[in-house]
């Protein structure tokens, strides 16, 4: 699985590819839909060929974009401890940022347990498990191979105890290669 970073304004999205694109980690500012397809087809993604796309945690610059690529033919991957963080994301906005609301019938919601049975579905072997830290709703997509992709989630050094123990069921996932949401990528903790 080849991971492509397609982010702007110093957020990281990623799409997550081999022969097509499977999967989009976090889905851009909003307003920002015209920048998010230029980056895309720069990096060599056709963006209308992203189907699925899966949100770490519900804040402007993760999830702005969601509901505008739904629209666009992608699914959203909604887990169980998200469902309640949707409708109050609106108040993040402003009206300049052009934001459009999730609309929860397009959405695909799962239990933690289910996840890693949706994701072969669409050929990615791996689990989303809760890992709060920076905010109740954080997930982190954590790939067979030890990559995870982790949102906010705060470095262990800055973490509350939340945090920690999202790290340390990380590390007892065989955590590798993390890609956070912001900084650099691929490296480890």
């Amino acid at each position: 699985m080849n991971v492509v970073n397609v982010g702007y304004d110093s957020t990281n999205y990623y799409v997550l590819a081999d022969t097509h694109p499977r999967l989009l980690v976090d889905a851009g500012w909003p307003g920002t839909l015209a920048k998010f397809t230029h980056v895309c087809k720069r990096m060599g993604i056709a963006p209308e060929a992203i189907k699925h796309i899966l949100v770490t945690h519900f804040h402007p610059d993760h999830a702005g974009l969601a509901h505008e690529l739904i629209r666009g033919g992608a699914v959203l991957i909604l887990m169980e401890s998200q469902v309640d963080f949707v409708a109050p994301f609106r108040q993040y906005m402003k009206p300049e940022h052009h934001y459009v609301d999730i609309d929860l019938a397009r959405c695909v919601t799962l239990a933690f347990g289910a996840s890693r049975a949706f994701l072969a579905t669409i050929g990615i072997q791996g689990e989303i498990i809760s890992t709060p830290g920076h905010s109740d709703d954080s997930v982190t997509l954590v790939l067979d191979d030890g990559s995870a992709f982790t949102g906010d989630l705060p470095h262990p050094l800055m973490c509350d105890e939340a945090g920690l123990q999202s790290w340390k069921r990380l590390r007892e996932l065989g955590l590798s290669a993390v890609y956070p949401g912001h900084g650099p990528a691929g490296g480890t903790i």
